[in-house]
């Protein structure tokens, strides 16, 4: 009988590297001017970017025409665990009385080694909102804050 080799038993077994695997998203690090470093976030949502596109109709033709507008971004969403420690919405109330509450923020993605493998840098970033937790009397859930960052644009 004839035996019929498939490309796949032709090629070597290697083993697969971590390098090849893809990244978790339960690891990530968010760097605030103002917070202290050990303050870690439990959800990240909302990295986003995004061409607007205007339409044109024009006689003559049966579609519109769609012109490249101006990149959009959106709000990030930060979100935590609640401690005693009042700290973010500390830093949420500096943003009505500091005039230089503007900053810098980054958030990284990191590998299963705690090495940074991408990140996202935020700029002319201020908190615009804080949401405390909600309650629930026969809930063992951890309370969860919420901050929501506004920017004007990624630094590549």
């Amino acid at each position: 009988s004839p035996y019929t080799l498939s490309l796949h038993d032709a090629l070597p077994i290697l083993p697969r590297t971590v390098a090849n695997d893809p990244l978790s998203k339960s690891n990530f690090k968010v760097n605030i001017p103002g917070l202290p470093e050990e303050i870690g976030f439990s959800k990240v949502s909302g990295l986003k970017r995004e061409i607007s596109v205007s339409e044109y109709k024009e006689s003559g033709y049966k579609s519109k025409h769609k012109l490249i507008g101006e990149e959009k971004v959106d709000d990030v969403t930060c979100e935590r665990g609640v401690f005693a420690d009042p700290t973010l919405y500390e830093l949420y109330k500096k943003t009505l009385t500091d005039p230089n509450c503007r900053k810098t923020i980054t958030i990284s993605q990191l590998d299963n080694f705690g090495e940074v493998k991408r990140t996202w840098t935020l700029a002319e970033a201020f908190i615009r909102s804080w949401e405390g937790s909600d309650y629930e009397a026969g809930s063992d859930d951890p309370a969860i804050e919420k901050i929501v960052i506004a920017f004007e644009y990624f630094i590549d």
